[in-house]
């Protein structure tokens, strides 16, 4: 025997079936704000691991062994100055960590401005707290990609640490003593290469020690692909063919100057730049394709669960606030014309014309096409006269 539904389940299937009001219960998400207080968390740790890797010399670095009369080791120290183009870290993390959350904010703006999608309404925890699409799109993207930013920097850092690749001015900063060197062979005596070097510094020395791979091509690289990908996805202008092919080639070109850069002071090999570009590209593809959702589907199929989705279904506000003038177009009708020539006159044969088929042409606001439509048939039109 069954049981007797609940007073719940008998309100609902009787305002369904006698056509009334059926209840919208409001979406509650109750892990927003935990998930919103782990990502800080979570965030402030990368932050505080990138700060001991980059600035700070608490972990030690592998002193590779190097060979003193390696010619690849042999290039000029450049100052800043001696570049033709140069790109200090200072600005590379300005460049980095502001332009593409820029790009961010401007594009969920315009998404927020000028999208015609309905908005699906999220309550965080209660009914009263309301979370606007715009906030949960902005801080989702932002907070991704200042992951993806430190752990790409966190990764680079850890591989300089454990390889220990000199840079390719190397040798003429370490000033190195030949008598130093280890026989036959000459190279630098193992397990302290140091030794071998006349200049002291030990900043500037491990500085020197640490150049595999680029932090400048991995950055930049990671920078420019996430923007890109975001770009791709959510600008569609067809008044504008040429907007998003400009903004992906502009990001793509200033990592292209800051890698070359490092090339062309000597302050990185050839392989450094193609494993940074590798490392960022990498990240970026990997955030864009399997964690965000730049086109996410808000558009909600109320007829199929009433109960349970709300949508917040409004105009634009860039509508709301500008008035644009509008131009009506009357629909265009198909309707064939019969000519004269064309209808064929009683005990005459019909006259057979070239060019049976008549062709005209329909524009639209927003196209242009043409028709063609043929007469109907001849001997249709023959027995009607007959009759």
């Amino acid at each position: 025997m069954s049981a007797a539904p609940s007073r719940a389940h008998s309100e609902v299937f009787s305002a369904s079936q006698y056509g009334g009001p059926q209840p919208v219960r409001p979406i509650l998400n109750f892990f927003i704000v935990p998930s919103f207080i782990a990502h800080i968390v979570g965030l402030a740790c990368l932050w505080a691991l990138w700060y001991y890797l980059r600035l700070t010399t608490v972990f030690p670095y592998h002193h590779r062994v190097f060979y003193c009369r390696d010619i690849n080791l042999y290039k000029p120290n450049f100052r800043p100055e001696d570049f033709n183009v140069y790109v200090s870290y200072d600005l590379l993390y300005v460049l980095g960590f502001c332009l593409p959350p820029l790009v961010l904010l401007l594009g969920e703006i315009a998404f927020w401005m000028f999208s015609t999608k309905p908005r699906k309404t999220v309550y965080a925890t209660c009914g009263e707290c309301k979370v606007h699409l715009f906030t949960r799109r902005l801080f989702r993207f932002v907070g991704v990609f200042m992951f993806g930013a430190l752990i790409v920097q966190i990764f680079v850092d850890t591989i300089k640490l454990m390889t220990g690749y000199q840079r390719p001015y190397f040798l003429s900063l370490c000033n190195v003593s030949i008598s130093a060197c280890t026989a036959p062979l000459e190279h630098s005596p193992s397990p302290s290469p140091q030794l071998a070097c006349n200049y002291r510094h030990p900043d500037d020395l491990r500085y020197a020690w640490l150049t595999f791979p680029s932090l400048h091509a991995a950055f930049s690289s990671y920078s420019a692909c996430f923007a890109s990908c975001y770009i791709y996805y959510m600008i569609n202008l067809r008044g504008a063919p040429l907007l998003r092919p400009f903004l992906i080639f502009g990001f793509l070109g200033l990592c292209l100057v800051d890698s070359f850069s490092r090339i062309n002071g000597y302050k990185n090999h050839w392989r450094d730049i193609w494993v940074g570009w590798l490392i960022g590209f990498v990240a970026a593809y990997f955030l864009c394709h399997c964690v965000l959702c730049f086109q996410e589907v808000y558009h909600i199929a109320i007829e199929k669960a009433p109960l349970i989705q709300e949508v917040e279904e409004r105009a634009p506000p860039f509508f709301q606030w500008f008035r644009l003038p509008r131009v009506q177009a009357p629909s265009v009708k198909e309707d064939y014309v019969v000519y004269e020539e064309d209808v064929p006159q009683v005990g005459t044969q019909p006259r057979h014309r070239r060019n049976a088929d008549r062709t005209y042409e329909v524009t639209t606001t927003t196209e242009s096409f043409h028709r063609t439509i043929s007469p109907p048939q001849q001997h249709n039109s023959a027995q009607q006269y007959q009759y």
